[in-house]
């Protein structure tokens, strides 16, 4: 299939290219490993979409985020960075 038959089966999809420092790319194939993604541009994305969903987050005011375990019932509390929200 041609690139040109490709754009318009998925017209809202673009080749990005990273360049990544070593002990980032080691960073990023360990989650990609460890989480079973496909890929590391599913990595990526998935990274994008759980960083834009605590951008969003942050933007309304909330800085903190409560994770469980629920077989020890042990929670933490993470801090969403800010994101350079003008809420500071």
């Amino acid at each position: 299939m041609s690139n040109q038959n490709q754009e318009k089966i998925v017209p809202n999809k673009r080749r990005v290219v990273f360049t990544f420092d070593e002990p980032s790319l080691e960073s990023l194939e360990e989650i990609t490993k460890t989480a079973r993604f496909a890929s590391l541009g599913e990595t990526v994305k998935e990274s994008l979409r759980v960083s834009r969903a605590l951008q969003k987050q942050a933007g309304d005011g909330f800085s903190e985020v409560v994770v469980r375990n629920p077989k020890s019932r042990e929670e933490r509390i993470l801090v969403v960075p800010n994101f350079g929200s003008p809420n500071k």
